[in-house]
């Protein structure tokens, strides 16, 4: 399973320790840890389930927010495609579109690194056409995760809660 993590720009080597050391906790002592290409972004492959993961994360910041200092973010990751718009819309429609159920609501948010051909708008709504479910941008069932990173897409289909970022944890 592979993780998305944000980390603190030039904290690179702090943040990979940092998930590292966290991930050993949960029961992975042997992730593989490495640079997404995109300054500030940790592609994390681990053994574990990636959500729960993300949820070990959340529970792990209640009860210890000093853990996480350099590790702000964490995203889980469903599978990779070129960066190409008819790419990008054929994982949507073939992996992620039958996971949406009839009656979920969802919305969709790009993440744009390196891309700028298209502008974000343009990117949702081509990709947007490939789902044919009712969109609910305040309060979603669902939300369809693209993130461009340079040369590689990461795509997810989450719950609103499967994302941990320390910043929202401490509203």
């Amino acid at each position: 399973m592979e993780l998305l993590v944000s980390y603190s720009r030039g904290c690179y080597g702090p943040a990979r320790q940092e998930v590292a050391r966290i991930l050993g906790r949960f029961g992975d002592a042997q992730p593989r840890i490495g640079k997404s290409g995109v300054p500030g972004i940790l592609v994390v492959h681990t053994a574990m389930d990636n959500r729960h993961v993300v949820a070990r994360c959340a529970e792990r910041y209640r009860a210890e927010p000093e853990a996480f200092r350099f590790a702000i973010k964490w995203v889980p990751v469903d599978g990779w495609c070129a960066k190409d718009l008819d790419a990008m819309r054929r994982m949507i429609k073939e992996q992620v579109l039958p996971r949406i159920g009839a009656r979920d609501t969802w919305a969709m948010k790009v993440e744009r690194r390196g891309w700028e051909q298209y502008h974000t708008t343009d990117i949702i709504r081509y990709l947007a056409e490939a789902i044919d479910r009712k969109v609910n941008l305040e309060t979603p069932d669902r939300i369809v995760r693209v993130d461009i990173l340079r040369d590689a897409v990461a795509i997810s289909l989450l719950r609103p809660d499967e994302v941990f970022s320390i910043h929202a944890a401490s509203r």
